[in-house]
């Protein structure tokens, strides 16, 4: 099944629940489901060495600061 046929299937499904502590539940379920995906992306990006030191980081976002509010 795709993706998209899930996601829709679910909203549809969700739609139909009036229970308001059921959509409390299931709003609970998703961020659960999200903070726990963005973990593991980003225990794999440490793994794969995708990361930078704070130094570099520094100066990246001193970099975009100056590019972004310097028109």
């Amino acid at each position: 099944m795709k993706t998209e046929t899930i996601k829709l299937g679910l909203i549809d499904r969700l739609m139909k629940i009036q229970e308001v502590s059921t959509l409390q539940r299931m709003e609970q379920l998703i961020i659960q489901a999200e903070v726990e995906s963005r973990a593991e992306e980003s225990l794999k990006a440490i793994e794969e060495g995708d990361v930078l030191s704070m130094d570099e980081f520094r100066k990246e976002n001193k970099q975009w600061i100056k590019k972004k509010y310097s028109k």
